[in-house]
């Protein structure tokens, strides 16, 4: 009998335990045995290995044995990623990463943040999507999710999980070989007419959200892209300034480069003073002008280095050889930089106006026009100085409050938009307007072409 009621105590205790409701998911945990694999390749030897293919796609033979180690950067737990596992080859100062795309819905339970996993390569596909590099299966020549059921046979897991160490870096230092890497940028704030909105909830937010930020030292720019998905899209973004570490990668249709956030555990946006451009402010209305003051559109010159007898100054910051180029398309002349192929990285350019003498006129209003092409970052401003001998290093400059062009990252374009009225009537004597372009090669490239300077008067 005492053997009876030790049986119905126990079968009512599992009763009682499984009527136990809780409404908390945590993170699977399987014991796992470390396996016993071993690593002979890495990242860098797969993509190289598709690079000397010259082919769209690379598919590696059944039979291959290559087994290549990375660790975990990506997390789709606050849903701003979607079956892309994201790894790198060190959790401290990574060389490069690659992207795996698998059939997984919360793989952060499977592969968590910081786990090391191996990968066999043996069957598997790989293609590079302008410099996004992504391995699965290969369905009807596209590279494809690796099923749910297969994925064991490809990706083992260790039992190692390591704290993943963001790298330092800045804005103008990123390029192609950090894609797919986990970093940490500091001294970044939202642009100013990003203030107020959320980070991926608004009307206009298809897919995803791209919100503009700008790093302090430099104001180059870069865009933080958020899911419509994600449990944060709701959230308003910040005022302030800080620093963030986000997976760097590019946007879906692999035009530009994009910081894309696991959570918001790793944004810490909590400075007051901000770092916003002292941009030159003149009090006065703005007005059309009833006298042209200065005009340039370049189409009587037949060569670049002709714009030095009309008084501009075309300078390589850095005494490089890029600097902006003559340019004509469909019979219209422009100027045109970009840092794509230069080999210059930074790479800094200024086009720098003849003396403006505006001793004269009042009411002065500066116009300009500006495309942008192959767009992978904002880097062109505007400038204005007054005591400007030749040396840019030695001349006081303000910067000018403009609407510079925003392209596809795909493409050349044929519209240029308008830099919006700039007003100089708070100036006299001689005056410079420079055009400023500050990217790098492998890094941020935009293609600019600038146009039609005018500065009317009365």
């Amino acid at each position: 009998m005492k053997k009876i009621n030790q049986i119905l105590t126990a079968i009512l205790l599992i009763f009682i335990v499984s009527c136990v409701q809780t409404d908390d998911f945590e993170t699977l945990e399987i014991e796992i045995i470390d396996p016993n694999i071993l690593v002979n390749s890495n990242i860098m030897a797969v993509k190289n290995a598709l690079n000397q293919s010259a082919e769209a796609i690379y598919t590696f033979n059944t039979d291959d044995t290559s087994i290549i180690e990375g660790y975990v950067i990506s997390s789709d737990e606050a849903g701003n990623f979607y079956k892309a596992l994201i790894i790198q080859d060190n959790y401290e100062n990574p060389s490069t990463g690659i992207e795996i795309l698998i059939d997984l819905k919360a793989y952060y339970t499977k592969y968590n943040f910081g786990r090391k996993i191996f990968i066999k390569m043996a069957g598997l596909s790989m293609v590079n999507n302008e410099g996004k590099y992504k391995i699965g299966h290969l369905l009807k020549n596209k590279v494809e999710e690796i099923p749910e059921s297969l994925l064991d046979n490809y990706i083992i897991r260790s039992t190692e999980i390591e704290n993943i160490i963001p790298k330092q870096i800045t804005l103008a230092q990123l390029n192609t070989n950090n894609v797919g890497t986990y970093i940490q940028i500091n001294n970044l704030q939202f642009r100013n007419d990003e203030i107020g909105k959320t980070f991926a909830g608004e009307t206009f937010d298809e897919f995803n959200g791209e919100r503009v930020l700008i790093q302090c030292e430099n104001q180059i720019s870069t865009i933080l892209s958020t899911s419509t998905f994600s449990d944060f899209k709701s959230n308003l973004i910040s005022d302030k300034k800080g620093t963030l570490s986000a997976v760097f990668t590019k946007d879906f249709y692999a035009e530009k480069y994009v910081l894309v956030l696991n959570d918001l555990s790793s944004f810490d946006f909590t400075e007051e003073e901000r770092c916003d451009p002292n941009f030159l402010i003149c009090d006065s209305n703005i007005s059309n002008g009833s006298k042209l003051l200065f005009f340039e559109n370049f189409q009587e010159i037949k060569k670049t280095k002709d714009l030095e007898a009309l008084g501009w100054t075309n300078t390589n910051a850095y005494l490089g050889n890029e600097k902006f180029n003559k340019r004509t398309s469909l019979g219209n002349v422009s100027m045109q930089i970009s840092a794509y192929n230069s080999g210059e990285n930074p790479l800094e350019a200024w086009l720098i106006t003849p003396a403006i003498n505006l001793d004269n006129s009042n009411n002065e209003i500066l116009t300009f026009e500006t495309k942008a092409s192959y767009d992978n970052g904002t880097v062109l401003t505007a400038w204005a100085s007054t005591n400007f001998n030749g040396n840019i290093g030695e001349a006081t400059w303000q910067q000018l409050d403009v609407k510079i062009s925003v392209g596809p990252g795909n493409t050349y374009v044929n519209d240029y938009i308008s830099s919006g009225k700039v007003s100089l009537d708070c100036l006299d004597g001689d005056v410079f307007i420079a055009i400023k372009y500050l990217g790098g090669d492998s890094g941020i490239s935009t293609t600019y072409d600038v146009d039609n300077f005018k500065i009317m008067g009365d």
